[in-house]
């Protein structure tokens, strides 16, 4: 079953020349999606924040780099390994900040007002909103 990313609704998105960085949501988890920007269809190499510790080694960034190489369909060469890293290195710091969930998207409009009053003076107020649901699968 092919994934798909909607760019408006992830966290971040980045043009590095002819890759894409996204930093969406994968499985609930956190996850840095490089995407090769002009071969639609290609593969995708997915960071996930769970295994971020290990891209921190340079030995084993460098190797995970070269892999992400051959998965993106690029040759292994040292500008593209270290392009690679970079993005990736650099990326880094706004995959562990990023939020832990996205935030809810609500429906148009609201269904009512909620108002908190002390002494019969409104002392604060904020409109009822219908949060949209996820997609269900039965």
């Amino acid at each position: 079953m092919p994934a798909t990313i909607d760019t408006r609704k992830a966290h971040l998105t980045r043009k590095h020349g002819d890759l894409y960085a996204v930093y969406t949501w994968v499985n609930d988890e956190r996850a840095l999606v490089l995407i090769p920007a002009n071969r639609p269809g290609a593969p995708w190499f997915i960071i996930m924040e769970s295994a971020a510790f290990e891209y921190d080694n340079p030995i084993e960034l460098q190797a995970r780099s070269m892999k992400a190489c051959v998965v993106l369909g690029m040759e292994p060469s040292r500008p593209n390994w270290f392009r690679i890293a970079k993005i990736i290195h650099e990326g880094l710091p706004d995959l562990i900040r990023m939020p832990a969930a996205p935030l809810p998207e609500y429906l148009k409009g609201s269904v009512g007002q909620m108002i908190l009053k002390e002494g019969g003076k409104v002392i604060a107020g904020e409109d009822i909103r219908v949060e949209k649901e996820g997609v269900t699968y039965e």
